[in-house]
């Protein structure tokens, strides 16, 4: 690919990939943390009447980071394709599956806003869909392997940015796996979300520096 079209690329992914972080984080941390109680589905239900308008956008926020989520690794597949076809090919499939599963969740949200004067009903909806995000964990993990390799082959940024990818991409799997075999090891899932802390440093570097060999 031509110089001029991987610079098209690089920019779009620049200033999507920000807001991708941004609506991500607000969606997928914001929001269960400021309307769920754990073990109280009685608070639950009463945060989200207090501000249901909120936690729409909260639902909307998270349909709009999956489409972001399928937009964004194409345009990486493209920039990539002509390092390796086959690994870039394997970093959009990976990242893709967990689209659907993440999707799911919001199924659920919408349900819950039906169930707010039966809480111990809505939990159980509010529970499927975090299940569904455990599973999302995995693919949103495994897709950073390639993507690191590919970064690794091209030279476009520093190797220490591969591995920042690696290491996240271990943090977001075990933590799926820890929360599924001990989801009672708390100090375990904070680990693991620290070293997922990774993709946040590539994203970064992507964002503020650009490609190394195209700047």
């Amino acid at each position: 690919m031509e110089n001029k079209s991987l610079l098209r690329i690089s920019l779009a992914l620049r200033i999507l990939y920000p807001i991708w972080m941004i609506i991500g984080m607000f969606a997928l941390m914001y929001i269960p943390s400021l309307f769920f109680v754990k073990d109280n589905p009685v608070e639950t239900a009463h945060n989200i009447k207090s501000s249901e308008s909120l936690f729409r956008l909260g639902i909307l926020a998270n349909i709009i980071t999956q489409l972001f989520a399928i937009f964004i690794p194409i345009l990486l597949y493209w920039l990539f394709e002509s390092v390796s076809r086959s690994q870039a090919l394997l970093m959009l499939v990976l990242n893709l599956i967990g689209v659907p599963l993440a999707m799911y969740g919001s199924v659920h949200y919408l349900q819950v806003l039906t169930m707010l004067d039966n809480p111990e009903q809505m939990m159980k909806h509010i529970h499927m869909s975090q299940f569904g995000i455990t599973i999302a964990y995995i693919f949103w993990g495994l897709w950073l392997f390639p993507l690191g390799a590919l970064l690794m082959k091209s030279r476009f940024f520093p190797k220490i940015i591969s591995y920042c990818l690696y290491i996240a991409g271990i943090g977001y799997v075990i933590g799926a796996f820890s929360a599924i075999i001990l989801p009672d090891l708390e100090y375990l899932n904070d680990i693991t979300e620290v070293l997922t802390i990774g993709e946040v440093i590539f994203i970064l570097w992507f964002v503020i520096k650009g490609i190394k060999q195209l700047d």
